[in-house]
């Protein structure tokens, strides 16, 4: 009865062993500016809606770092500097933090 136990924890210390190894790395979520523009639009929408965002597109994305994107609103005349959106996307996971005036 001990060997058969000792032998099935084995097996399963193997099984498992050979299951992370193999599984696949997980893409990003959001892979891409397009991706992040939409994300991002879409929080703002609710958030303040369309007549606000459309007051400041087209947004614009950039590849913060490895893991956000920052996607802005575009300000049109003669403003100040800052007061645009901001929502930083996270590239893994798709969450967002939204900032309503940027500086």
């Amino acid at each position: 009865m001990r060997t058969l136990l000792v032998v099935v924890l084995l097996l399963t210390m193997v099984a498992s062993g050979k299951d992370s190894a193999k599984a696949p790395s997980h893409p990003d979520y959001v892979p891409n500016e397009k991706t992040a523009v939409r994300i991002a639009e879409a929080v703002l929408i609710a958030q303040f809606g369309q007549e606000r965002v459309d007051a400041q597109t087209p947004l614009h994305a950039v590849s913060a770092s490895k893991d956000a994107w920052l996607v802005q609103g575009t300000l049109h005349g003669l403003h100040g500097p800052g007061g645009n959106f901001g929502v930083w996307v996270n590239k893994h996971t798709g969450c967002v933090t939204v900032m309503e005036r940027m500086k």
